[in-house]
This record gives C-alpha cells, structure tokens and sequence, in this order.
C-alpha cells in the first residue's frame, strides 16, 4: 500500500523531527509506503498540484488532504520562464517560504533541464503580517527580492486591496479542490479531505477551538471522503494539556502541533482506512 499526504504546513514533515506527524503515524499504522508533499504555505492549488504529482510519479492508493486558507497566491518569480502546465508541482519554488530551514529548497525538478516558475506564499507573509506598514513604506522582505521588481510588489498589495475578495477566491479554490477529489474518486483511490483551514478566515472562533460556529463551505463529494475537522482543529488538544498553543512543544515544529496531537488526530483517520 502506498500513502500520499497533501497540504501545507499542519501536514508537513518538520525535517528536524521527522516521525511525528500524523501522515507518518497512519502510514506506520497502515504499513503502508509514505510519501509526504505538503509544504508550509502552499495554496490550495498547489494542493490541487501536488495530488497531481503523487498520481504521475508513485501512484498511492490512499490520499489524506487537508485543504489550507484562501489568502494564498501563486506568483510567477522574477525573470522566470512562463508557467508550464505539464511540468505542475514542479514550477513550484520552495526558495521564498517564512521557514528559513526551507529557503534552499527549490522545485522537485529543480536543476533537471528548466527551472521552476512560480512560488506560493500567503499575503501575511509577504506583507510581513503588517499590511498597513508595508503600503506606508514599501519596503520589500528580502527573500522576495528574487520574486519582485518593486513596480510587482507594489502591484501586488493594491491588488490584494483592491480586488481581492475571499468569497470569490474561496468558491474558485472550493472547486479547484473538487476537481482534484472527483479524480482521484474516479481512479478509485481511497481518500480522506479535511478543509482544515479553508474556512478559518471567517468561521473559526480561535476562543471556544470551533470553527462551526458559522455556516461553513459544503462540499459536493462523497460523505466517506469527508472528515469536517482535519489536523488544525487539534490545537484543542494543547489547551487540554498545556493550557494554550504558546506553551506547547507545537510552537517550535513546521507543522504547529505537538505529537500528541498529531497522534488524536490519526486516531481519527483510523475508521476512514481500516478497510
């Protein structure tokens, strides 16, 4: 058996404590080979392209998905060649990311004939978390110096002021996704989505841990392919035994959360796969 996990950072591999995270819990359950793509701060495109890659080149029999927030771009790099289609998760340069450990990283073809075209970050990030302060002095965080000329990056904080809107991104990215279920439906792969934190931006309430306290998106696949809370929604578990997230061993790991978390979580991904 082969397992893909899919996401951004909640399903990461932190590289300085590998073992830990719930896609190496359930693959060690399942005795299954584990093949691990997520990055911290993909898009949920490049989620879509990542479930692509696995399909192309190892072929898993099970996928576990947890989609991320909707306030990430793909932004083509500086002086870069066009985006390739067929070449998908391999346009992705990982060399831009808020992680420092990462910023070596580059496309999995990276180096084997082209280069990669694109990278993915979150508005936060390239905005330093402090958007009023970047558009009063304009001064762009050095590791995107490789991705901007400063005509894009003020280009980019008035498009994200001015023409940005989550509602539309979040049911163009809600059918990005879809697509990528009904294929992997269609191939008959068994899988298990998460939204994770496709909705946080408007229905979690960071006080009570319940991002259902407001109608949330509804999604057009199989009930059996759903699981409404995925690994993000296990920050709960810090408040149990820590008394909040900021005292957790989750703080210091690329994935945010502690093993025991991780480990409550793959209990939950259990019934899903034991058949």
């Amino acid at each position: 058996m082969k397992l893909a996990v899919c996401g951004c950072s909640w399903s990461s591999v932190d590289s300085e404590h590998k073992g830990i995270e719930f896609g190496s819990l359930i693959s060690s359950h399942l005795n299954a080979e584990y093949y691990n793509l997520a990055k911290p701060g993909c898009s949920n495109f490049g989620i879509a392209l990542q479930v692509d890659y696995a399909l192309k080149h190892y072929d898993p029999d099970v996928f576990i998905i947890n989609a991320t927030t909707v306030t990430r771009e793909e932004i083509k790099l500086k002086d870069s060649p066009r985006y390739d289609p067929e070449k998908g998760w391999d346009n992705v340069d990982f060399n831009h990311v808020i992680i420092e450990k990462y910023r070596d990283e580059h496309a999995p073809g990276y180096g084997k004939g082209y280069a990669p075209t694109i990278m993915i970050d979150s508005y936060g990030s390239i905005f330093n978390e402090d958007i009023d302060k970047a558009l009063a002095d304009n001064n762009m965080i050095q590791r995107y110096e490789r991705v901007f000329t400063n005509n894009s990056f003020e280009a980019l904080k008035r498009h994200f002021l001015y023409i940005y809107d989550a509602d539309i991104q979040r049911h163009k990215q809600q059918m990005i996704l879809t697509y990528a279920l009904q294929k992997l439906q269609l191939k008959g792969k068994k899988v298990v989505f998460s939204p994770n934190t496709f909705d946080w931006a408007e229905g979690y309430d960071m006080t009570t841990r319940d991002p259902y306290a407001k109608e949330c998106t509804s999604w057009d696949i199989p009930t059996d392919m759903l699981q409404r809370k995925g690994i993000a929604d296990y920050l709960g578990v810090c408040d149990q035994l820590w008394g909040s997230w900021e005292n957790s061993p989750g703080t210091e790991y690329d994935h945010h959360l502690p093993l025991e978390a991780h480990e409550a979580y793959t209990e939950t991904l259990k019934p899903y796969l034991t058949t």
